[in-house]
């Protein structure tokens, strides 16, 4: 008997149906490998969440402290060799550099890049471990708890399941933007239709940064009051994990939020 190949239109409805599967199965890869992050991720969180808690335990129910603008190493106020570093100051209840890295952050921004304009990191930082300087950092802390006037005690927080530590971010302090507007906004007994409830945390609801935000304003982006309605559309893309962010709260549990449910009332502090 005479052997039959393939004639030509056959071989390209087989390279169709290929190339078919191909762009519907390659995405589903894709989603199913950023899942696989983003639990890496929750899992560096529950580290560094526990590593607050435990420092918190272990030091009169008190956070670690730092005022950016006061405490740098050289400052005329109260000045800081880094030790009073969230990241820092966690570290012998963590004895890991590598959890401070998100697996979906492609920055590569590291401990001296963050802290490089505020520190000379040297031999001279007492207590600083020399395998944190290069390490990469991804997550950031609430900067109200890291800068309260009497310290704010994690026994003293109303809600510590709604109020967060530390989360993924930009930079490793999460600014003030949309907190006093929330504020206010509670002691006017605001309606819950009221814009100000709703001010996003912009660099931990958007970590990618100001450019992936545009046309929104950097300026805006890192210091002021950035409200939903001043968000683009494709806002949720700017968020690390699939249109959303891992956070770690004060009762010790992390979990996952959409980045539009990323706003204010979660500082937790007023």
């Amino acid at each position: 008997m005479k052997k039959r190949g393939f004639t030509l239109i056959e071989l390209l409805v087989v390279i169709a149906i290929i190339a078919i599967l191909a762009a519907i199965l390659f995405p589903v890869f894709a989603q199913a490998r950023e899942k696989a992050r983003q639990a890496s991720c929750l899992s560096n969180l529950k580290q560094l969440t526990l590593g607050w808690v435990m420092y918190a335990q272990d030091y009169d129910e008190t956070f670690p402290q730092w005022k950016w603008d006061q405490n740098y190493n050289g400052a005329t106020v109260s000045p800081n060799n880094a030790t009073s570093l969230w990241c820092n100051a966690i570290y012998p209840y963590v004895k890991n550099a590598q959890v401070y890295s998100c697996p979906s952050d492609a920055r590569g921004v590291t401990v001296q890049n963050a802290f490089g304009g505020w520190f000379t990191f040297d031999n001279t930082l007492v207590g600083f471990p020399q395998s944190m300087l290069n390490a990469f950092i991804s997550y950031g802390a609430n900067e109200p708890l890291t800068y309260q006037d009497g310290f704010q005690k994690l026994a003293a927080m109303d809600k510590p399941a709604d109020t967060f530590l530390i989360a993924d971010m930009a930079t490793p302090l999460s600014g003030w933007g949309g907190s006093q507007d929330w504020v206010d906004a509670v002691n006017a007994n605001a309606p819950p239709d009221d814009i100000r409830w709703t001010n996003p945390i912009v660099r931990m609801a958007f970590p990618k940064g100001p450019e992936c935000l545009a046309p929104l304003d950097a300026g805006t982006y890192w210091n002021a009051t950035t409200h939903q309605s001043d968000l683009p559309a494709n806002a949720d893309s700017c968020a690390r994990h699939m249109n959303g962010d891992n956070i770690g709260f004060g009762d010790g549990h992390v979990k996952f939020y959409q980045a539009k449910r990323i706003v204010a009332p979660l500082f937790g502090v007023k």
